[in-house]
């Protein structure tokens, strides 16, 4: 006997909801990316993968739930390719770039870009070919090996010529007329990386580094823009050479090579450099005389050119760099060449063992580390608690600071807020809280890790009490004054 039932008694499945109330809910299954808080780790090849959450299996539940999760499962897009797929484009041999990227072919065709909030890159150096081959060895290798054979992984050499920039504008160009992300991460080798941002890159010292060496550039801005054309277009993008280019000796090159459309396709306001771990070179003899592979020189405008413009755009007003004891005169380019933004993050210990690794640390002189360390932060405290009041504008900013004439003008009499990763180093961070408060420059500890410059902000508006056991300045000892030429973090 078939059974009725009235409106009243039938019970309500979820199949009976609206395809809005459906996808409110499918929303509470989702997780946010591995980029949301692992670009402060050392880069791994994996790092950034994500693996199968119950979003992905609820769309695999029918089709609707299918159709219904497909702009949540593809919110934050990891895209993975190689420098081989780009030469197929570069070199001639596919004219149809979405052939090459099946990837942004599905999102286009099944109207996910505008759904894309987050992009993220693992771009591999592999090439299949020798880079010396010409043009018709490869149209005629790659045509008898299509599908047989799988890239190999080998050394990128586009980048090493001291003669040449990549000019990779056409691959960002094809990115930001289908999406609009507020983050686009990158996840590559220096020399891919390179690459990528249209850069020179010096690889003379690169054989004291790890060979596996993996850089992390982020760049993301807070919410999108209504009309993303319009703001960029009412944006002064030229690079101002009283604000970046203080400490440069030399003008502006007339001719200027292909500059990264990456830096200007949207209004990016904060950007982050990760760029791992330096210890491998600790190994070598005189390790303080090599330079690593790094596009932070590029970045910053501090080298010859073409890296004499910063690609740093002047939207950008927070800046994030990570790495495991760098040298410091590498890190000693951030600091000299700071662009003016307001907000400034370094971290430069790691959060892992790497320390208590025998094969990392295998002839490595642990004080080395330390010492590099310190004289990382001691460039950071001397700008950090200079006092620029009443610098006058034009000075010879090639000026040697003898302590009697007034600082030079830099950057940093932009910084509003400066924040320590490695704050969980107690001794540190008390020496740098008396160096601030014997200062004078108006500096003061808003929270564990963090200084600001300007008004002191309430207690309850902290985030951290911390702030508030460092209030009184009565309390420090003039006696200990002295500790402020130690300059030891």
């Amino acid at each position: 006997m078939a059974s009725n039932c009235s409106e009243s008694t039938c019970p309500i499945t979820i199949d009976a909801l609206p395809t809005e109330l459906l996808f409110q809910v499918l929303g509470y299954l989702e997780t946010p990316p591995p980029s949301d808080d692992r670009l402060h780790d050392q880069p791994k090849r994996d790092m950034l993968d994500s693996h199968p959450g119950a979003l992905k299996e609820a769309s695999l539940v029918c089709k609707r739930w299918r159709a219904t999760a497909m702009p949540l499962l593809f919110r934050h897009v990891h895209w993975k390719f190689s420098r081989f797929d780009m030469l197929l484009y570069e070199q001639g041999l596919n004219n149809d770039p979405f052939d090459i990227f099946p990837l942004l072919a599905f999102l286009q065709n099944n109207d996910l870009c505008r759904y894309v909030d987050s992009l993220t890159i693992t771009a591999g150096n592999s090439v299949g070919l020798p880079t010396s081959v010409g043009l018709g060895e490869v149209a005629e290798r790659t045509d008898a090996s299509a599908g047989h054979h799988a890239p190999t992984e080998g050394p990128l050499q586009p980048s090493n010529a001291p003669s040449r920039v990549d000019n990779s504008n056409w691959l960002w160009d094809l990115v930001f007329d289908i999406m609009d992300p507020t983050r686009v991460t990158i996840l590559a080798t220096p020399e891919m990386l390179a690459v990528l941002i249209s850069c020179m890159l010096f690889l003379g010292d690169a054989w004291g580094f790890n060979p596996n060496m993996l850089h992390i550039l982020s760049l993301s801005r807070e919410a999108r823009s209504m009309k993303t054309k319009q703001a960029l277009a009412s944006l002064d993008i030229t690079p101002r050479a009283d604000i970046f280019r203080l400490h440069c000796p030399h003008e502006l090159p007339r001719a200027q090579l292909p500059r990264s459309r990456l830096f200007t396709a949207r209004p990016w306001t904060h950007l982050l450099l990760n760029e791992g771990s330096s210890t491998r070179v600790y190994q070598t003899y005189e390790f303080f005389l090599k330079q690593p592979p790094s596009v932070l020189g590029a970045l910053l405008g501090c080298e010859e050119a073409p890296n004499d413009i910063p690609l740093i755009p002047p939207t950008v007003k927070s800046l994030s760099y990570v790495a495991i004891f760098p040298l410091s005169s590498h890190f000693n380019n951030l600091v000299s060449f700071l662009p003016p933004i307001d907000r400034l993050f370094v971290q430069l210990v790691p959060r892992n063992d790497i320390l208590r690794d025998p094969v990392e640390m295998r002839h490595i002189q642990l004080s080395d580390l330390w010492m590099e360390r310190n004289s990382c932060y001691s460039l950071i405290m001397r700008e950090l608690l200079a006092d620029y009041e009443g610098v006058e504008e034009g000075l010879d900013h090639n000026a040697v600071d003898d302590g009697i004439s007034p600082p030079v003008e830099t950057n940093w009499r932009y910084l509003r807020e400066f924040e320590s990763g490695d704050a969980a180093d107690r001794d540190a961070w008390e020496l740098a809280v008396q160096f601030v408060r014997m200062s004078g420059t108006g500096w003061y500890v808003e929270r564990e890790g963090v200084f600001a410059k300007g008004p002191r902000r309430p207690p309850s508006e902290s985030s951290d009490d911390s702030a508030a056991s460092y209030a009184d300045s009565d309390n420090i000892d003039d006696s200990q004054t002295g500790i402020q030429y130690l300059w030891a973090w």
